[in-house]
């Protein structure tokens, strides 16, 4: 008999429930979630795991309800991801984009945005699925040494993540034991609805998940969960590399060093180099193909061990990550004020020359990072590409902004020089005193991690606001804008709670975000 299915539709309560269910069979799509006695064997407990990470990558199986398939983009595929990057001053909109998130590039989203909702229900997905696993990994039956581990691991990490990536943009304050309140809490898979916690609350439990996760995989061989060069999976690398990144939003500046270091020391993950003339800094067929290059993370990312902790693998047919609404175009591209932080050169540098072609018009081809893969002859433009959700990069400058803060303040230049030295043709790091250098940090920032999703989030972190010019059509603010800036705290750097959610769930009532 097959399975019925109701729809629960407060956004985090949704989970879909079987009836007159009479089948053991582990069957595809959202059926795991259904009868726990159907989770046994270590593929059934995989197969949830995996829809996870599908879910996480915005891609989500056709025999799904409509209504859940339709927020494919609100994860890593766009929301956490490009989309956090088109309302900041590093991307503008092409004629390309048909409008496509056109409310958050120029910030008149509201409640009842759709990539507004997608960004709060997409998270959500991927806990319930790791909720799944954690609530009947007692019934998993091992056939080998460490699966229970390996498989609960993953699952609290994944649900850690999805909780902070919630914050980020919902969560009104980033201090660590702020009474503010955050996002809503979910433990387990049942349809139930409970109000937000605290802020303090929420970093509370995503601490505990990370430090369950760390314990159960640092006795885990890496090749039992990431077997190839492709960081596909949530290792123990990753997992240390989420924790940094929290501690740094969190401002607990001895964890992020203590977290970011461990990753750079003990993960064998190198920067990708510019530094040998083999490699270069051109986008260039040899340096695409050199495993050890930083050209090779964004054109190769098939056959390549360098830079990548964690990304989310993309096939033909999944749909385009990024701002690619169409093979061959794009919607958005970096900003004139992007470029300018390159100086005179700006092709001595690789983040430039991997970012952005000057010779191709803004709506045809000028955005390259995330355009495609190297298919033997060029780059195929087709926009699938794996998406860096973690990488070693952000480690350093994670690591640099906490030494600076502790006081220690060469170990913070040490990182910027050396991030440098991977990126800049004929960088003279003896030469470069980085006297500034939380602007340093913050340049190489943008620099480094321009529509990877940093950039919205670094300026609630720094206090910034973003300005586009004078007026319309001019400098970077494009002619249909309202307006071209956004002040340093404005509560729309702070997302609403959807609507939907607000009216479905009782117990958010009167826990909407200031200003909304």
């Amino acid at each position: 008999m097959k399975f019925n299915y109701i729809k629960i539709f407060s956004i985090v309560g949704v989970i879909f429930i079987s009836l007159n269910s009479c089948k053991t069979q582990l069957e595809p799509a959202i059926e795991y979630a259904i009868d726990a006695n159907r989770l046994k064997t270590i593929v059934d407990f995989e197969r949830v795991l995996n829809g996870a990470y599908e879910t996480m990558k915005g891609v989500s199986t056709p025999t799904a309800p409509l209504e859940y398939r339709n927020n494919n983009t609100g994860y890593y595929r766009f929301g956490y991801h490009a989309g956090a990057d088109i309302g900041t001053d590093n991307m503008i909109e092409t004629s390309a984009s048909l409008g496509n998130n056109r409310s958050l590039a120029q910030w008149y989203f509201n409640a009842n945005t759709p990539a507004v909702e997608r960004a709060w229900i997409a998270p959500y997905q991927v806990i319930n699925h790791a909720n799944v696993v954690l609530e009947n990994i007692g019934n998993l039956v091992e056939t080998a040494p460490g699966q229970r581990d390996i498989i609960k691991g993953q699952a609290l990490a994944l649900r850690a993540l999805a909780h902070f990536d919630l914050m980020r943009y919902f969560a009104p304050s980033y201090d660590r034991n702020s009474s503010d309140l955050g996002v809503v809490i979910k433990t387990k898979s049942e349809a139930n609805f409970p109000p937000r916690s605290t802020v303090k609350e929420c970093y509370d439990f995503v601490y505990k998940d990370l430090t369950d996760a760390e314990e159960l995989l640092k006795g885990i061989e890496i090749s039992k969960i990431n077997p190839g060069t492709r960081k596909s999976k949530i290792d123990i690398h990753g997992v240390r590399a989420i924790r940094a990144r929290v501690s740094l939003y969190a401002k607990d500046w001895a964890d992020a060093k203590d977290y970011a270091d461990k990753v750079i020391t003990q993960s064998n993950i190198s920067l990708g180099s510019v530094d040998s003339t083999s490699i270069g800094v051109n986008v260039t067929p040899s340096a695409i193909q050199n495993p050890k290059s930083y050209q090779s993370v964004w054109f190769n990312d098939l056959n390549t061990s360098t830079e990548v902790i964690f990304a989310l693998p993309y096939i033909q047919g999944q749909g385009n990550p990024g701002v690619f609404p169409n093979d061959g175009v794009n919607g958005y591209t970096v900003s004139s004020d992007w470029r300018s932080l390159f100086g005179t050169i700006p092709t001595n540098d690789v983040r430039y020359n991997v970012s952005y072609n000057p010779s191709a018009s803004p709506a045809a081809n000028s955005y390259l990072k995330f355009s495609g893969r190297f298919n033997g002859t060029g780059i195929a433009r087709d926009g699938i590409t794996d998406v860096k959700v973690l990488r070693m990069s952000e480690m350093h400058l994670i690591r640099a902004e906490a030494n600076f803060n502790l006081g220690n303040e060469a170990d913070a230049r040490t990182d910027i020089r050396l991030l440098r030295t991977n990126r800049i043709k004929s960088y003279k790091p003896l030469l470069d005193n980085v006297a500034d250098i939380l602007e340093n940090i913050k340049l190489e920032r943008r620099k480094e991690l321009v529509g990877e999703g940093h950039r919205w989030f670094d300026a609630r972190r720094y206090n910034l606001g973003f300005d586009r010019g004078a007026a319309p059509g001019q400098g970077d603010c494009p002619s249909t804008a309202p307006n071209c800036s956004i002040q340093a705290g404005d509560y729309r750097f702070v997302y609403p709670i959807p609507l939907g959610e607000i009216k479905a769930n009782s117990a958010m009532s009167g826990q909407q975000n200031p200003g909304w």
